[in-house]
């Protein structure tokens, strides 16, 4: 506390008497004007904010058009974001959340059998260890591939190749994560789509400009896919034709061309959606893409639901 010495403190006083009036009024209008300048302030927010919520007419619309030229929502590893990854309780979910294809990862046991598995280990989604290639499908077959996720999902099981093709056979589209390579390989996963597949309903994600070939070659109806994960690659898969790309949204931004030079190959743009959610779906809609990957295939759905609505007549009208 600070203390006034006795023989100023009348002066103070007499002083603070008659300053107080105009203080009060000083206060009064540094008031008003901190509330003025506050009020612009949160009004020009809002607008701005209403502006970056609610977009204009033509920008809606072309959102809405570039959501109807999606023609594949693939759901990774089944739904993977509310079920166990890689089971047939996660494909039957992507099933009836409206999702067009379904991604499975794709390995060989010990013995030679295809299993759907996305890590080297079993030790993440299972209840056993151990790398995938070094166990029989006998033991891969007796793993609880569920309890990880969720107890009530204790009766899922690893499943093969064979069992997750005869799941989705006329119901859904396949996309095959090959996580291997050569022509042993190559063969095998031909012969199971041939037996137990659409192979003109499957898109195969492959690794090399090499294990596209073996693939076409053996089964020219089977589309196929590379994630480009270096920007030299560029050039030799085009020169592949391959039928699905992934190229990176910075390397799009440093090269506009890169777009057009794909498309004029006949290949399509893939995309990974992740959430499906539209803070992450409208930046990829910028670049049209025909194809993408979601953990949430229903949440993607409905985002791209919610965009194509924009583009009907009544609410075009609505927008006009």
């Amino acid at each position: 506390m600070i203390h006034i010495h006795d023989s100023c403190r009348s002066a103070f006083a007499r002083k603070h008497s008659l300053c107080r009036s105009e203080i009060q009024q000083r206060d009064a209008v540094r008031c008003f004007v901190f509330m003025a300048v506050f009020l612009v302030a949160a009004c020009t927010g809002a607008q701005v904010r209403a502006a970056d919520a609610a977009p204009s007419a033509s920008h809606s619309g072309d959102l809405a058009a570039a959501a109807e030229a999606v023609q594949r929502i693939s759901a990774h590893r089944g739904s993977s974001h509310d079920r166990p990854e890689n089971t047939i309780s996660a494909i039957e979910r992507a099933i009836e959340a409206g999702a067009t294809a379904v991604e499975i990862d794709v390995r060989t046991s010990r013995d030679g059998k295809l299993v759907i598995m996305h890590d080297a280990k079993v030790d993440r989604t299972t209840s056993g260890s151990g790398r995938v290639n070094d166990l029989t499908w006998a033991e891969l077959a007796a793993l609880d591939a569920g309890t990880w996720f969720g107890a009530e999902y204790h009766s899922q099981r690893v499943l093969s190749l064979d069992q997750a093709l005869q799941v989705c056979r006329g119901r859904i589209a396949v996309q095959l994560d090959l996580k291997e390579e050569g022509v042993v390989f190559a063969d095998r996963i031909v012969a199971a789509l041939r037996a137990h597949g659409e192979p003109a309903r499957t898109i195969s994600a492959v690794r090399t400009v090499e294990q596209s070939r073996q693939l076409k070659e053996r089964l020219p109806e089977m589309k196929t896919l590379i994630f480009l994960r270096q920007k030299k690659q560029v050039d030799a898969f085009l020169a592949a034709n391959l039928d699905y790309l992934r190229p990176q949204i910075d390397w799009i931004e440093e090269d506009p061309t890169l777009l057009r030079r794909i498309r004029e190959t006949g290949a399509k743009i893939h995309f990974d959606a992740t959430t499906g959610t539209p803070e992450i779906v409208l930046p990829l809609l910028k670049y049209h893409p025909e194809s993408l990957l979601c953990d949430d295939p229903g949440q993607l759905v409905k985002t791209l639901d919610q965009l194509r609505a924009k583009n009907q007549p009544g609410n075009r009208n609505a927008q006009e």
